[in-house]
């Protein structure tokens, strides 16, 4: 095993999880796709230097769509593709502080 350290500053995951049992999570709506997706391209557009990822159940399912910054250990709940250009915004104000 190699260990290194991570290129990113700051990496954004997005929980795009689905349940298929009826109980609520960030991925039912398809909303937190669609927020990925969004803020992905967005984010790279910018040439920010962070990571987008999507995973899976990030803990806090009925408030999601939910949205993490590591390391910094902010969440983003309840989260549209209208919230972009704050989390951008956000983002930005992370990095300045890194």
């Amino acid at each position: 095993m190699q260990t290194t350290k991570t290129p990113h500053p700051l990496h954004i995951l997005v929980c795009t999880n689905a349940r298929h049992d009826g109980t609520p999570s960030c991925g039912d709506s398809g909303e937190a796709q669609g927020v990925f997706e969004q803020l992905k391209i967005r984010l790279k557009e910018a040439k920010l230097p962070v990571r987008v990822s999507r995973t899976g159940c990030l803990g806090p399912c009925a408030q999601g769509p939910n949205v993490m910054c590591y390391p910094q250990g902010v969440w983003f709940q309840a989260v549209s593709e209208q919230d972009i250009p704050e989390i951008e915004a956000r983002v930005r104000e992370m990095l300045m502080d890194t």
